[in-house]
């Protein structure tokens, strides 16, 4: 598929995801995509932007060792470690986050 367009993007990129053969991974791929892109539309992402953001993963990448996990931390201070806790859990408090 040839992208021309902007609106071309999102469908192109999907139709690859949607090869995936595990269909939970797909799934997940398929709907993070949709949701990223629909995101950078929102914001209206600029380019700067972009590099800034991509940049500041790497240096948490880069602070990444054996003993400590920089995403994991991340992930906690934006509250997606405590969200997959709670889907899983519930509010039964079998897990604490």
């Amino acid at each position: 598929m040839v992208i021309k367009t902007e609106s071309d993007l999102t469908p192109a990129v999907l139709a690859v995801m949607n090869r995936t053969e595990d269909p939970r991974l797909r799934e997940i791929l398929v709907s993070m995509v949709a949701h990223l892109h629909a995101f950078v539309r929102e914001v209206r992402l600029t380019e700067v932007e972009f590099r800034e953001a991509t940049a500041m993963l790497n240096e948490i990448g880069q602070l990444h060792t054996d003993h400590h996990n920089e995403f994991v931390l991340m992930a906690g201070s934006l509250g997606v470690s405590s969200l997959v806790c709670l889907l899983n859990n519930g509010d039964r408090g079998q897990t604490e986050t």
